[in-house]
């Protein structure tokens, strides 16, 4: 085996059996692969260390979280100074200096850790059905990253009929200094990447639902159904109405996971355990005291790092007897005598850091619901009848919509979508493949709306990465 060096992105997500251990601080000294792969406990250890690096500040400990909140009108700020995403919030980003130009970065070594897991773990000492599984989880998480990376840095699938448009460098093997220098493939090539990942894991991965690694709860990890979760959502970004549907369908149907009762909701987003309705979120270990998600949206805490509170128009969306409502689902503080309101969702940093939630149970009704009204063959009963299930979920008064007018139904679902994934990273994103403007009402930032073929609402490529390829094409307007 070739003695190629990496460093392990991040730490174990929570204390795992001794084989399958990382040291307490991030390692700094450089590893041969020969030496982590020898056996499956080093593949294991590597893969613990690539879920937690999924919580890195750069991707879902904050910016994969916020800024398609901060962009798109969910998200304003309650200070004025030491504010992260500003770039973002004011539509001001550039090439050199982009808040998300360490998303990209890090992101980036995220794939190449993945991509040292799927090429060496079948070369190490061990059982097969474990280096199986391990290789599984692995192309779960990068098609995961891909995921993620596409819809930041490139236009959304239907920006044109086919998907011909630039998408992202799509990364299958661990790169070194000495490889060619990659191009972008197209967006549809990215997803045609991203599909086979998760098809090839979920052909893999046990009936009994659980990942390889031990220790935790099984929604910790990737397992055949969350991959299956997160392939509808893909689906559901490629506009594959179809198979989104039939994904999404067959999830709800299995009855692994359950949807909160309106009573429970609120609750559901404090402590560590996952609930009845979570399918993938990452694990805070239990040693955790940085700042972390929760910290950018304590209401208690008056530190530098409070800052992300949620806009008005978004907080009037909810009806005075919908769980999720100010009175119940936020904190509200008077900060310099003004109100403002943050999310229960993640509402402590610290040791009181609860798991980002990834993949939730109310999400793939609402796959459904939209697939149900895309599909080749519109089905409205049920598209209606899973929009009734969330809104009612969430609001036990709320009427029962039977919407006939397919525009209508699709505006009810996009709007129930916003009320009950909101901070969760996903409003911008369901804008732009709907081909909505953005329309920010309560925003102090200068340009508030733009339209969804607006260049600033793709990130710029860091004008490192461009300067150093001959072959990187740079986002238009940058």
């Amino acid at each position: 085996m070739k003695k190629y060096s990496i460093i392990i992105l991040g730490l174990i997500i929570i204390s795992l059996s001794s084989c399958e251990k990382l040291l307490d601080k991030e390692p700094t000294d450089k590893l041969s692969l020969e030496d982590i792969f020898k056996d499956v406990a080093g593949a294991k250890t590597v893969l613990a260390g690539s879920y937690k690096a999924l919580l890195d500040d750069s991707h879902y400990q904050k910016n994969m979280m916020v800024y398609p909140d901060i962009l798109a009108g969910n998200i304003k700020f309650s200070k004025t100074a030491n504010l992260r995403l500003e770039d973002v919030y004011n539509v001001n980003q550039n090439s050199i200096e982009s808040t998300m130009n360490t998303s990209y970065t890090m992101m980036y070594s995220e794939l190449n850790n993945a991509n040292n897991i799927i090429k060496y773990t079948p070369l190490a000492n061990g059982a097969e059905a474990d280096k199986n599984k391990i290789v599984a989880e692995a192309k779960c998480i990068r098609a995961l990253i891909h995921f993620d990376l596409v819809r930041i840095f490139a236009r959304p699938f239907n920006y044109t009929t086919t998907g011909s448009h630039l998408g992202i460098v799509v990364l299958t093997q661990p790169q070194l200094f000495s490889d060619p220098a990659p191009k972008r493939s197209t967006v549809a090539e990215t997803y045609q990447a991203i599909v086979k990942d998760l098809n090839e894991a979920i052909a893999v991965l046990g009936d009994d639902n659980t990942g390889v690694l031990s220790a935790g709860y099984k929604q910790n990890y990737f397992t055949k159904l969350s991959a299956k979760a997160l392939l509808a959502k893909v689906y559901l970004n490629q506009n594959d109405w179809d198979k989104a549907y039939a994904l999404s369908d067959e999830i709800i149907k299995n009855g692994a996971y359950s949807l909160l009762s309106n009573a429970n909701y609120v609750a559901s987003w404090t402590g560590r355990i996952p609930s009845v309705e979570s399918i993938f979120e990452l694990a805070i270990e239990s040693t955790f005291s940085g700042t972390g998600l929760g910290g950018y949206f304590d209401s208690t805490n008056a530190s530098s790092y409070r800052m992300f509170a949620a806009t008005t128009d978004l907080m009037s969306l909810y009806s005075a007897t919908d769980v999720r409502r100010p009175a119940s689902m936020f904190n509200t503080v008077a900060i310099s005598a003004v109100n403002y309101s943050f999310t229960k969702k993640y509402a402590l940093g610290g040791t009181s850091q609860t798991p980002i939630k990834i993949l939730r149970l109310s999400e793939l009704y609402l796959i459904r619901a939209e697939a149900a009204a895309e599909k080749t063959t519109p089905d409205f009963t049920q598209a209606n009848a899973d929009l009734n299930v969330i809104r009612k979920r969430g609001d036990a008064n709320a009427s029962t919509l039977n919407l006939a007018v397919k525009a209508d139904l699709i505006d009810a679902i996009l709007l129930e979508r916003r009320k009950e994934l909101a901070f969760e990273g996903n409003l911008l994103f369901d804008l732009l493949r709907k081909k909505k403007d953005v329309l920010r009402v309560d925003v102090a930032a200068t340009i508030k709306n733009l339209p969804t073929n607006d260049p600033k609402l793709i990130m710029p490529l860091p004008a490192t990465t461009v300067n150093a390829n001959i072959n990187m094409v740079q986002n238009p307007g940058y």
